[in-house]
């Protein structure tokens, strides 16, 4: 037992040292990697490392408990290598999804949602805003706004990690969205979520040629590149498809209101 001199009382090492480098019962990386600094614990431990270690300890929550912790504490001379990767199969792993956060970051310690809507664009879920902020909080487990690269590899390490972005057959609204997103994508041979004017001629194109647009090529340009930046993303594509024609829930609720 210790002298824990903030409470006055004696306590075990590692509760006292947990309290010490803890918030509301939890650590967070931050705070792990704060306390593996201060006792000498980091030596020869990437950052990616030590991210899957906390990964390892948290769980599926948003920080370390204090009898995940004690687990760990206990390995004593060993807790340094407990925090080394377990395998090459590991290591190998953990630095594909560090490359794949670092690009959808732009090279950025912390995702944010536009950064994760294209992470989800690319791998096929076109999201409407409502199922992009549920997707978002099922990661953000910190409620930061941000994801940090522990709670993307946690994500990551998931099987079934987009089951919670399937479109709900039920909702007309989203599958809606879905469609439209999927006709944009099929355009967008690097999946940038972005259209350059030359690119977007051929989307054009197809919609002249299935009878939905009557317009002039520079008339749509100019509706639909809302921000003048001079290319089409994906977003100002859905806003400007849902409002040009009409999207089949918004038309079935003004039919039920007229009734």
């Amino acid at each position: 037992m210790n002298f824990d001199t903030q409470r006055g009382l004696t306590a075990p090492l590692s509760q006292i040292v947990f309290e010490q480098y803890s918030s509301d019962g939890r650590m967070g990386f931050e705070q792990f990697k704060s306390m593996c600094a201060d006792k000498d614990w980091c030596e020869d431990i990437e950052d990616d490392e030590m991210a899957a270690a906390f990964v390892r300890m948290s769980g599926e929550s948003s920080g370390i408990e204090y009898s995940e912790f004690l687990a760990w504490w206990k390995l004593q001379d060993e807790r340094q290598k407990g925090l080394k990767f377990k395998s090459t199969e590991e290591k190998d792993f953990v630095q594909r999804v560090k490359k794949s956060f670092f690009q959808g970051t732009g090279g950025c310690a912390r995702m944010d949602i536009l950064d994760f809507q294209q992470k989800c664009y690319i791998n096929g879920y076109c999201l409407s805003e409502e199922e992009l902020e549920q997707a978002f909080a099922e990661l953000d487990k910190d409620g930061s706004g941000y994801i940090d690269f522990p709670e993307y590899l946690r994500w990551r390490q998931e099987d079934d990690r987009f089951a919670h972005l399937l479109h709900d057959a039920s909702d007309q609204h989203s599958q809606y969205i879905h469609q439209v997103g999927e006709f944009f994508r099929a355009y967008d041979e690097e999946l940038t979520g972005q259209l350059s004017i030359e690119q977007f001629r051929p989307l054009f194109d197809s919609l002249v040629e299935q009878g939905e647009v009557t317009e002039t090529f520079d008339k749509v340009i100019h509706e639909v590149d809302s921000n003048g930046d001079g290319s089409v993303s994906l977003n100002e594509f859905i806003k400007w498809y849902a409002t040009t024609w009409e999207d089949p829930v918004a038309s079935d609720d003004e039919d039920c209101e007229a009734a």
